[in-house]
């Protein structure tokens, strides 16, 4: 599936993280100190944020929402849609969305959507927002994508609990009318390895039993229970070394877009050995391709605004970006964009 369109731009970008760091060393008792090195020198995380046991995702939200309002200029009743992407929601029933409208003091007479999407979720979230947007005059979407992934690892797995962290991002989309401003989109989804990256109960498919908290050990070491995300590391490791440069490859061509033209290619950061392996891949030089993750770990859909506002001087005085988010689903997608007029803010902690 591909998507353009002519006259939407991202107007504003704000991201919160967790004050609470959490260092290599605090799994010491996982992995020994050779392989923290083996595994940093690789995987490229030195530290990730993790929130406090009350905190969730749509607090997340609201503080980089409220940071985003309070640093740009903007009639909140002019808002006519909000979006919120989580895989980490605050409840089934009822919308994050439908809070965080109330909570922001956004008008009644919006739409309040929620996606559930993980780490192609922010392109998805994206596109969607742009196709809202195009629809209304002057049309102004929020969309906020928050995680606190940190609540469903197993702290005894080491395929997982060492990877991810939390954090949010606000952005403010608008149809601006630019005609000068244009954006592309491609995705793609390979449900047949939906099963790659799971939390196997808690659904309706596999409701909640006593079994479901029986921790169990693999043929690795690793324990979790089945309320426990769990990824099969090497299928997820194929899938994006297979698919996700020739995907890029792809949008650029139908776009008609030059790969040196692209100022910044902003990945979603998932692995560094990974993001450095696509990079090869499409022979990008190592400047051109951001990477945060050493400091922050896999956000999952907050990763690539969380990348952006980490390198918002240099971000701001580009003029195109390639942004790539892939992972559960398994989902993937690409974005062409221009961000010249995007006001990008550092990132703030709670």
């Amino acid at each position: 599936m591909i998507q353009d369109f002519q006259g939407v731009e991202i107007k504003a970008i704000s991201a919160c993280v967790p004050k609470n760091k959490i260092g290599n060393d605090f799994f010491s008792d996982l992995l020994s100190p050779k392989e923290i090195r083996v595994f940093e020198k690789t995987v490229g995380i030195v530290q990730r944020r993790w929130a406090n046991e009350n905190v969730t995702a749509s607090d997340l939200g609201f503080e980089a929402a409220t940071n985003l309002f309070s640093k740009y200029e903007i009639n909140k009743d002019e808002i006519d849609c909000l979006i919120f992407l989580s895989q980490t929601p605050d409840y089934k029933i009822p919308f994050t969305s439908n809070i965080l409208q109330h909570k922001l003091g956004l008008k009644q007479s919006i739409l309040c959507l929620d996606i559930n999407a993980g780490c192609a979720g922010f392109i998805q979230g994206l596109s969607t927002s742009f196709a809202i947007a195009k629809t209304i005059k002057k049309g102004k979407v929020l969309f906020i994508v928050a995680e606190t992934l940190s609540k469903i690892l197993s702290n005894k797995d080491r395929s997982t609990t060492m990877l991810f962290g939390d954090g949010a991002s606000a952005v403010l989309i608008e149809n601006t009318g630019n005609l000068d401003s244009k954006s592309f989109f491609n995705f793609f989804s390979d449900g047949g390895n939906a099963d790659a990256i799971q939390i196997p109960d808690g659904g309706y498919r596999n409701r909640v039993t006593s079994k479901s908290f029986v921790e169990i050990e693999d043929e690795k070491g690793n324990v979790k229970n089945n309320l426990n995300l769990a990824m099969d590391g090497p299928r997820v490791f194929d899938f994006t070394l297979r698919e996700i440069a020739p995907s890029i490859e792809e949008l650029l061509e139908k776009a008609n877009i030059k790969k040196c033209s692209i100022d910044y290619f902003l990945l979603h950061q998932s692995n560094q050995f990974i993001i450095k392996q696509i990079a090869a891949k499409l022979d990008v030089e190592a400047d051109k391709m951001l990477l945060n993750i050493s400091n922050f770990g896999n956000t999952s859909g907050v990763s690539i605004p969380l990348l952006i506002c980490s390198n918002c001087t240099k971000i701001e005085k580009s003029k195109t970006v390639l942004m790539s988010g892939y992972g559960s689903g398994l989902n993937w997608g690409n974005s062409v964009l221009n961000l010249s007029s995007t006001k990008i803010f550092p990132i703030i902690e709670i």
